[in-house]
Order: C-alpha cells, then sequence, then structure tokens
C-alpha cells in the first residue's frame, strides 16, 4: 500500500466527532477613512491579536484520498485598540461638513485653515467573537491533507469610544464623552484553508464581521473583516 493510500485509509477511520482547539493571531481589516480615524491626522490602529477557538468536528464522507469535514467551532478573535486625533466643531476647518455617525470625524478633502486646532481624542476598543459552521472538503497526499472550508459565521461584536475634548458645537466648551456599540447578533461568513498532518493543523481564516451601523445603534465598529492564522489540535 503506498504512502498516499495509507494515509487515506487512516484519514477515512477518523471519527466522526472530535474535539478540536486552536490558538494564534488576527489581523482587523479597518473600515473606511473617516471611521473612527481620520486620513492627514495623528493615529495609531493596533489591530491585530491574539485569538483562539474550540469546537468539534468530524469526517462525514470518505473516498479514497477524498473526503469531507465538518466543523462546529467558537472564535473568539481578540481585542484591538485605536487612539485617533479626530476635528471638533470647533476645529478650523474651511467647510465643517461631516460625514459617518456624529462623533466621526469631518471630510477628508476639508482642511483646515491653518494649523489644525481644537482636535478631540477618540480612544476606541472592541472585539468579536462567534461560532463557525462550516463543511471543509479535503484531499490527502503523502499523508498530509490539504483542506478548504466555508460557511456562515454568526458573530457579536462591541465597540465603544472615549472621547476627550469634544466641541459640540464651536462656541460650546469641551467636554469628555463616551460612546458605545450595542451589541447584536449578526450573520457574517468565513473561508479557509488548511494543511493537516496527523492531529496537528496550520489554519487560514477569512471573516466577513463588520457591523453595519443604524439610526438606533450607530456606533459600528471600526473593522469590516478579519485575517486569522491559527495552529489547531484534534483529540
Amino acid at each position: 500500500m503506498s504512502l498516499g493510500c495509507a494515509a487515506a485509509s487512516a484519514h477515512a477511520q477518523q471519527s466522526w466527532f472530535q474535539l478540536e482547539a486552536g490558538i494564534g493571531g488576527s489581523a482587523y481589516q479597518h473600515g473606511p477613512n473617516g471611521l473612527w480615524y481620520q486620513d492627514g491626522f495623528d493615529h495609531r490602529l493596533d489591530l491585530t491579536a491574539p485569538s483562539v477557538k474550540f469546537g468539534v468536528t468530524g469526517n462525514i464522507w470518505q473516498r479514497g484520498p477524498w473526503g469531507i469535514d465538518y466543523h462546529v467551532d467558537y472564535y473568539w478573535l481578540g481585542t484591538i485598540h485605536t487612539d485617533a486625533k479626530v476635528p471638533s466643531a470647533k476645529t478650523n476647518t474651511t467647510s465643517g461638513q461631516w460625514i459617518g455617525p456624529d462623533l466621526v470625524g469631518v471630510n477628508a478633502a476639508d482642511p483646515c485653515s491653518g494649523p489644525c486646532n481644537n482636535l478631540s481624542d477618540f480612544m476606541g476598543s472592541g472585539h468579536d467573537m462567534g461560532f463557525a459552521l462550516t463543511l471543509e472538503p479535503h484531499y490527502t497526499w503523502n499523508g498530509i491533507t490539504f483542506g478548504v472550508d466555508a460557511g456562515p459565521y454568526i458573530h457579536r461584536s462591541t465597540w465603544s469610544e472615549d472621547v476627550a475634548n469634544w466641541y459640540a458645537n464651536a462656541d460650546a466648551q469641551p467636554i469628555d464623552n463616551h460612546v458605545k456599540w450595542r451589541p447584536v447578533w449578526a450573520l457574517g461568513w468565513t473561508v479557509g484553508a488548511s494543511i493537516i498532518y496527523r492531529n496537528f493543523a496550520i489554519e487560514y481564516a477569512y471573516f466577513r464581521n463588520q457591523g453595519n451601523a443604524t439610526n438606533s445603534n450607530p456606533y459600528n465598529p471600526i473593522w469590516k473583516s478579519t485575517h486569522v492564522l491559527m495552529g489547531t489540535y484534534r483529540y
């Protein structure tokens, strides 16, 4: 029996129910300019964080080296932080046009007339977590299994902003403010790929996990999607 056939035979004998856990890192991808930061003004976006997952998996179909596994996993994508200087109503802009939610910056094409003063300091933080239900077609060659997977991602995000030196209008006194996104469960999706040897795997996943602002919940998180790279183990 060849190595490839032996590996395929071993894969075919795996359980339809196994526990799995993984640890790695997430890289959140920020949304458009004007969403909690402003190009042209000082800002720091710390969008990477440790991430973990745990759940169950198993083989639901196998024919020779080809097979299909299912995964039901909980993901914690980690907490990120931002710090951005953003014009307020008293900043000496030339037209004073605004974009995004009420507390999110001025138009990128709206420069200051001279040095920008009375900037507000926006300090944000938040995380995303959820459950992914995916199917993974795979192929085993010489003891190594290559897979791709996709499915829905049911997730819940948090986001909050502490705003210092905020001017509600040009004649107002500066105040400190706090706003936050009201966490809600939402439907996104995920796709990924993996390389598996025995019980170990290296996995990449892309999550479409943005939060959409509404009139009643306007302070949506800064990210539109997240890349994740993990090492996982099945047992």
